[in-house]
């Protein structure tokens, strides 16, 4: 049997009866926290905003028009459900989001998923149900593919392997027969794409956005095109000239199907106390353990080196100092970023997006300290990459010490130390229902405190409007 008939097999036959309890509560975070970032989004984050809101993404599907049928996020009206998957993800994609351990921002395309649902009527139960089938069949993409290797070609692992799980999960919920999901796959497999070479200029592209967007996009296409009777490539994974090795010199076929049903991928995301790149949090971390054993401040820092995987200092280790109004630059410049926890601390950064306020990017102290902060690769941590995020933090002090703190990567909301509802629900209360009516964040919160029960998730996503 085809790798791809493989995973439409196990797509179509999952149940939620089927999913093991611990699987359902923590797809149920994931939803929450996307839900309430999406809605939000573009209020509490200067970056989202500059990169989609004032650029025209929602307002732009708004004029365009057409069939209503799924609710356009921000702008309190519906619109054809292919496009609010686009503009919905795209707004998604920033504060607080998600990585899975594949580097994939798994849980950004959760409010496609919320799009499709919509359109379909589908319960509480469904969209759930939903999310773990897309999340599973994505993420083993990632891993079949290794992120590191897709990096060294230049392409985006998110916008390359989103197109797959959310096909999967639309077509989940459009009640796609095995063949017809089985197509969908294989068509995704030909409308994924996105380069990464955004990390290195002063100012994010706002194609950053429209990447995800597009693969969101792609993905809830996928099974329309199935069920009107397109077909792909059966062998889509396993050809040599396939999706796999198009995209990897290397890739591990048996990825893509191992522990399908039994190990579920969808529990090895990472959910975020802290608004920045996944790769700088380890670092954060660090900063804020030195700091409480030792009893440092900013001030007291002479200098700082932050070592991480090879790959991944490309993709946060800028030398440049970020501008006020480069906030993709900032949010990835893990040297402003150690500088800036280093003299706030805890309070800081956590819940927060302060660190992007023109007032602490122009700030002195940060802007000295940067300059005292180096990033280098550590060939021997890229074993664990990108199975783990770790780091290793080396700060020295004006007084002539030196203290070294390895992290791992088990960040608070890792998979070895995850969140919890109670987390979910104080960051819903500190960054979303601040900006929300108090009425408006209440009932949004009481619809997900009782999704498992909700027969039709359209009330949802009208909130989100």
């Amino acid at each position: 049997m085809a790798i791809r008939d493989q995973l439409a097999e196990f797509a179509c036959n999952l149940r939620f009866e089927d999913l093991p309890r611990d699987v359902v509560d923590f797809t149920w975070l994931l939803i929450a926290g996307q839900v309430g970032m999406t809605t939000v989004s573009i209020h509490v984050d200067p970056e989202i905003r500059a990169g989609v809101y004032e650029t025209g993404i929602p307002a732009y599907f708004k004029e365009m028009g057409g069939k209503k049928e799924s609710t356009l996020a921000t702008q309190g009206c519906k619109v054809p459900c292919l496009n609010a998957a686009f503009s919905n993800t795209s707004l998604s994609f920033g504060a607080f989001d998600s990585m899975h351990r594949a580097t994939l921002h798994i849980a950004n395309f959760i409010p496609a998923t919320i799009a499709v649902a919509e359109r379909e009527h589908a319960s509480g139960k469904d969209l759930i149900l939903a999310t773990v089938a897309g999340c599973e069949v994505m993420a083993r993409v990632g891993l079949a593919l290794g992120a590191d290797e897709v990096y060294r070609r230049g392409f985006h692992p998110t916008s390359l392997c989103a197109p797959f799980g959310c096909a999967v999960a639309a077509g989940k919920l459009m009640g796609l027969e095995k063949e017809a999901m089985a197509e969908a796959i294989s068509i995704a497999a030909v409308l994924g794409a996105g380069a990464r070479p955004w990390p290195q200029f002063p100012k994010n592209p706002h194609t950053t956005r429209v990447q995800v967007g597009r693969a969101a996009q792609a993905g809830v296409h996928a099974p329309l095109l199935a069920r009107a009777g397109i077909n792909g490539i059966r062998e889509i994974f396993e050809d040599p000239t396939g999706f796999l090795k198009a995209h990897s010199p290397d890739p591990d076929l048996a990825k893509l199907t191992a522990g399908l049903g039994t190990d579920y991928e969808i529990k090895k995301t990472t959910m975020k106390r802290f608004s920045l790149g996944t790769y700088i949090i380890p670092g954060v971390e660090a900063v804020l353990e030195v700091q409480r054993k030792h009893g440092i401040r900013g001030e007291d820092v002479a200098g700082m080196t932050f070592k991480l995987p090879s790959a991944v200092v490309p993709l946060v280790g800028a030398p440049g100092y970020p501008s006020g109004d480069a906030f993709g630059a900032i949010s990835k410049s893990s040297r402003y970023i150690l500088a800036f926890t280093a003299y706030k601390g805890l309070d800081g950064v956590q819940y927060s997006l302060a660190y992007k306020d023109l007032a602490n990017v122009n700030d002195p102290r940060h802007i000295d300290l940067f300059k005292r902060i180096d990033v280098i690769p550590g060939p021997e941590l890229d074993q664990f990459f990108p199975g783990t995020w770790p780091c290793v933090l080396t700060v020295k002090t004006k007084d002539g010490q030196e203290f070294t703190q390895a992290h791992d990567g088990s960040v608070k909301g890792s998979p070895e130390n995850p969140f919890t509802r109670e987390d979910v629900e104080t960051r819903f209360k500190k960054v979303v229902a601040p900006v929300l009516s108090g009425a408006r964040a209440g009932r949004m919160l009481r619809l997900l405190r009782g999704l498992e029960d909700l027969s039709d998730v359209a009330p949802l996503a009208r909130l989100m409007g």
